[in-house]
Order: structure tokens, then C-alpha cells, then sequence
């Protein structure tokens, strides 16, 4: 083999070697568990206004929801439950309770449910997830023609 033909080998060996690196990092990089990203974002941003608009009718609704998270083990499920209230504290009965969670730790796992009426003013259902730890609650309440939203976030234990 001629002196020369070398330089052709050794760059394409450098080249292979850097494409290869690069794939093993993007594989890397992909397989992140913890990583996520917010679903439907660019609708999100075109809707922002009635975003704000369903702020306002929140605070002026003034209802609160408080959620509470227990872990099961034996049947591998997240219980969720929620107590939701008026301005003055009444319990509201009667309302359809749909949650979105996520485990703070694996924001890509969205797990989602319709509370079932517990009580007055008590609502409960169940994740298909075991894990402890924060998670993000997003709920959307609707009784009659008011309809609240909420994100609040809560421990698992």
C-alpha cells in the first residue's frame, strides 16, 4: 500500500468514531426517564388567553381543593382523593373531579382519572401508578355551568 493511502483511513476512522459517539450520546440522552416534555405546548401558547380568562373565573369562584395521595402496595395503585369546597368552606357535591398526575420525578408518566363522589364534597379515584414522592395535580372541576381548574401539588406516601 502506497505512503498516502493512510490519510483516507485514518479520517474516515475519525469520522465513524464521531458519528458513533454522537449516537451513543442522543441514545443516552433519550432514555432519561426523568425527562419530559409538557404535552400539547404550542396549543397551550395560542390558548393562553383563556388560560388567564379561566384564572380569573378561578379566583372569582374562590373554591378550594384540597387532594390527598396514599400509595397502596398491595394493589400496586395510587388512591387519590379530593375535598372540594366553596369561598366559604360548604362542601360542593355533585361535581365531576378529572385529574391529570404526574410524578414530580417522572413528569413523562401522565396519569389520568375522574374522581368518583366519596361524600359530600368528597371525591376519590385511583392512579395506575405505585410511586411515592411529589407529584403535580391538575384538576378540572365542572358542577353545573361553573367549571374551576387547579394545579396543586401533593406527596405520595
Amino acid at each position: 500500500m502506497k505512503p498516502g493511502a493512510w490519510w483516507p483511513i485514518g479520517i474516515t476512522g475519525v469520522l465513524a468514531t464521531t458519528v458513533a459517539a454522537n449516537l451513543w450520546v442522543m441514545r443516552i440522552a433519550n432514555d432519561d426517564p426523568s425527562f419530559a416534555i409538557e404535552p400539547d405546548y404550542y396549543q397551550k401558547a395560542i390558548t393562553w388567553d383563556s388560560t388567564l380568562a379561566q384564572a380569573r373565573q378561578d379566583s372569582i369562584l374562590g373554591w378550594r381543593l384540597t387532594p390527598r395521595l396514599e400509595v397502596v402496595a398491595a394493589t400496586g395503585k395510587t388512591r387519590i382523593s379530593a375535598t372540594l369546597t366553596d369561598s366559604s368552606g360548604m362542601p360542593i357535591a355533585g361535581a365531576v373531579v378529572r385529574v391529570s398526575a404526574l410524578p414530580v420525578a417522572r413528569a413523562s408518566e401522565v396519569h389520568e382519572a375522574t374522581l368518583a363522589a366519596a361524600g359530600v364534597g368528597e371525591y376519590s379515584g385511583q392512579l395506575d401508578a405505585q410511586r411515592q414522592g411529589q407529584w403535580e395535580l391538575r384538576f378540572d372541576v365542572r358542577a353545573g355551568s361553573a367549571r374551576f381548574t387547579d394545579v396543586v401539588r401533593a406527596e405520595a406516601r
